[in-house]
């Protein structure tokens, strides 16, 4: 449905036009298209062969391009351009971390854009950045768990920072082969809290429910 601010009931809205949408089930980005279906199975079915058709994409890439990479990469000139996925906490962030890296020195390589947002970095954005060997940059954010698994599975790189300078600076040193390998969190699985309860000289328990994967022994948690 669409309302105007009136809450009155809208067939269509032109350009400049402001409407409530109902029926979204996450927000939309830019440029998305909204196609309009007779019933939900239908609506199903686009969403599966559009994954399914981006899932090929995904398989079909031989190899994904690392940071870590990239300096060598260009060296040998297997790469002109590098395609980049950024989300961020808020529109403003993302503007502003784009907006640095267009002033990195990009003689030898091109950084393109090919999706940024506000929001948790989905599904869809590791499933583009699969289709497009592309590298998924999070400021203040992190995946979501069926992005995180899709881009493991995919070996989607995703770089997570909370300063914009550091993003820079590694995207930096990675065009210029001066990277260094980081330390990776390899996700084992989930647990939700169902209750609390406090032992002397040892503090808080947070009695858990494993929901997937599996929790180790003294393992980390977040």
């Amino acid at each position: 449905a669409l309302v105007d601010e009136h809450g009155e009931r809208q067939r269509e809205a032109g350009p400049s036009t402001p409407v409530e949408i109902l029926g979204l089930s996450a927000l939309p980005e830019p440029g998305d298209q909204l196609v309009g279906v007779s019933d939900s199975v239908k609506a199903q079915q686009i969403v599966g062969f559009r994954q399914l058709k981006l899932r090929e994409k995904a398989m079909a890439a031989s190899s994904r391009i690392k940071l870590e990479d990239l300096g060598r990469a260009i060296a040998e000139g297997e790469i002109q351009e590098l395609p980049l996925v950024l989300k961020g906490d808020v529109q403003g962030s993302v503007e502003g971390l784009a907006a640095q890296l267009k002033k990195l020195p990009q003689e030898e390589i091109k950084l393109r854009v090919i999706r940024s947002g506000a929001g948790a970095i989905t599904e869809s954005d590791v499933l583009l950045a699969a289709a497009s060997n592309a590298v998924v940059i999070g400021f203040n954010v992190r995946p979501e768990r069926k992005a995180a698994e899709i881009a493991e599975r995919d070996d989607v790189e995703v770089r997570l920072y909370t300063v914009i300078y550091d993003a820079v600076d590694e995207m930096k040193k990675a065009m210029e082969g001066l990277l260094e390998p980081t330390i990776r969190e390899v996700r084992l699985g989930s647990a939700e809290v169902r209750d609390t309860f406090k032992i002397s000289k040892v503090g808080t328990i947070a009695g858990s429910f494993v929901v997937d994967g599996k929790v180790n022994r003294n393992a980390h948690v977040r």
